[in-house]
This record gives structure tokens, C-alpha cells and sequence, in this order.
């Protein structure tokens, strides 16, 4: 059986909690609308029209070389090399790659590439892109081998890391269909 002191000791610990839950719920509210305030905030100061930020003196073009490899073994696909604004994909000395071997040419292609550049056109219709910074790409090949893809205007690292990675994903696709 329970003592009076027992059940006052319980009663005051479930009045603890509760009091503890409204203040965790109403923190957890204002850290929402405190989010949703900085979210806006991103959105307003990160999409800035070009003739808007302040122009700088760049420093000399540098270049930021990746690796693409393999996920599933760490196979070396290629070498990224990342300037600016453009990033050439070198594909490695044994990777034997052909444009005809699918998903190259319906996805990285057609659907990531084109894509994009379907983006910019649109963008550059509606006056919001320059003309010349629609993306652009070449593939070169040699002896129905793909050498190397350059892409001009990525524009951003979200857009390079897409391409990146979609090239990876794509260049492992090839081999297995060739394999």
C-alpha cells in the first residue's frame, strides 16, 4: 500500500514533468520560428543577381583536382580538375568508356547535362542569366574513346558536386554493360 507521502512525492514528480514538457515544447517552437526566420534570410541573401555582388579582384585561376573512384571497390574512374567556373573530367588511362554505351548519353548527358543547361536557357530567357553563362560541354573522344567532358558554367558547388557524382555513378553503370 501507498503512504500519503508516497503519493504526494508522485504527484509532485508528474507536475515536475509536465511543467518541463511545456517548456521544452514552447523552446522547441520559438527554435522553429528561429529557423524559419534564418531559412528566409538564406533564401533573400544567397540568390543575389550577379550585377549585384560587389566585384573582386580574383586571384590567378587555381585548380582543385579530385579523384572519382569507384564506390564499391575505390577503382579510380577519372580526375576531376575544378577551376572556377568549369570543371574538366578526365577519364583514367584503362577506363575504356564509349559514348554509345548507355546511360551516357540518355542520362548523364540528356537528363543531368542537358538538364541543367534546359535551366539556364530558361533562366537566360526571363533575363535572370546572362546569355554566356548558360552551361555548356564538350566530350571529347579519341578512337570512339571518351577522353575527357569539360563543363562551363556550373555556376555552383551543388551543381558541380551533382556532376561529379553523377559521372561516377554513370562511368560504373558503362563498365558493368561493357563488362
Amino acid at each position: 500500500m501507498s503512504t500519503e507521502a508516497e503519493v504526494k512525492e508522485l504527484a509532485d514528480l508528474k507536475q515536475w514533468i509536465e511543467e518541463k514538457v511545456r517548456s521544452l515544447e514552447d523552446e522547441l517552437a520559438l527554435l522553429k520560428k528561429m529557423m524559419l526566420i534564418v531559412d528566409k534570410q538564406l533564401t533573400e541573401r544567397s540568390f543575389v543577381k550577379a550585377a549585384e555582388v560587389p566585384s573582386v579582384a580574383k586571384p590567378a585561376m587555381q585548380i582543385e583536382r579530385r579523384q572519382l573512384k569507384r564506390q564499391s571497390d575505390g577503382y579510380l574512374l577519372g580526375e576531376a580538375e575544378i577551376y572556377d567556373d568549369n570543371v574538366k573530367i578526365n577519364i583514367a588511362q584503362d577506363v575504356i568508356l564509349r559514348s554509345s554505351t548507355p546511360p551516357f548519353k540518355s542520362y548523364f548527358i540528356g537528363k543531368i547535362l542537358g538538364g541543367m543547361r534546359g535551366e539556364d536557357e530558361k533562366q537566360a530567357e526571363q533575363g535572370k542569366l546572362e546569355k554566356d553563362k548558360v552551361l555548356q560541354y564538350d566530350i571529347e573522344e579519341e578512337g570512339g574513346r571518351i577522353r575527357s567532358i569539360t563543363v562551363k558554367g556550373y555556376r555552383n558547388k551543388a551543381r558541380l558536386n551533382e556532376i561529379l557524382s553523377t559521372a561516377i555513378w554513370t562511368f560504373t553503370r558503362m563498365l558493368e554493360k561493357q563488362a
